[in-house]
């Protein structure tokens, strides 16, 4: 499978799930309609950051979503997210895997296909 972003050997992880029904995911953006930009990974937005040595990198190139709408509307009032919006984001076959990382049971690391329109399945709510 071709991947959206270069991924290290062995990721996504084996306990990563391939999505093969319609899932719907949340993610905060910065740009109002969203663009490709809001959907890039940590590591692609900051390709030289130190990241901490915690830090997977295969999860480092992921894209943090949520699914639990509640969540996401949570997480856009704190403080480095002022002024973000939520979209709401459709999964379904073909969109890649993800797996449930984090603190958050809600919160997920979705490793997004490179031929999966992101774009056309995403609505700022």
């Amino acid at each position: 499978m071709a991947y959206r972003e270069p991924l290290p050997d062995d990721c996504p992880p084996d306990d990563a799930e391939e999505i093969n029904a319609l899932r719907t995911v949340y993610r905060l953006v910065r740009n109002n309609p969203p663009s490709d930009t809001d959907f890039r990974s940590k590591r692609a937005l900051r390709p030289n950051y130190r990241f901490r040595e915690s830090d997977s990198e295969c999860i480092l190139r992921g894209v943090s979503v949520v699914f639990n709408l509640r969540d996401a509307e949570k997480l856009s009032r704190a403080k480095n997210w002022r002024g973000a919006s939520v979209c709401r984001v459709v999964l379904g076959p073909g969109a890649g895997s993800v797996l449930q990382t984090g603190n958050n049971p809600n919160h997920y690391t979705w490793w997004p296909l490179a031929d999966f329109d992101i774009l056309a399945n995403c609505q700022v709510v």
